[in-house]
């Protein structure tokens, strides 16, 4: 009997494993996952542009707040500290119980000391 548990368990986990290998490439979320990938190559127009597809798709999505932060974040690396300052602060009333505003306010803090110098 106990081959015979040990059998069906192993069987069961080695299913879930390739099941999870075979569809884990095609693992996406859209709009969200393409403005990640424009993000890390540098491409921020075009990470804005889908950030801001999948929040006009999912306004309360579970990575709305994400997408909002990197919006700014893109706007700020790409010079536009007032659509950034715009973006980190809707971030922050948004969403303010998060990390994500915790994290929007330190952006918001190191454009004021930005602009003063």
């Amino acid at each position: 009997m106990k081959k015979m548990r040990f059998f069906a368990v192993g069987a069961l986990l080695a299913v879930m494993l390739a099941s999870c290998a075979f569809h884990s490439s095609k693992h996406s979320f859209g709009p969200y996952s393409d403005a990640e990938t424009f993000y890390t190559k540098g491409n921020y127009p075009k990470a804005i542009e889908r950030y801001q597809e999948y929040l006009d798709g999912n306004p309360q999505g579970n990575l709305a707040a994400i997408a909002r932060y990197y919006i700014a974040k893109s706007y700020a690396i790409s010079g536009n500290a007032a659509k950034a300052r715009e973006n980190f602060e809707q971030v922050v009333k948004q969403y303010p119980q998060t990390s994500w505003a915790d994290f929007a306010k330190e952006q918001l803090e190191m454009l004021q000391g930005a602009a003063k110098a």
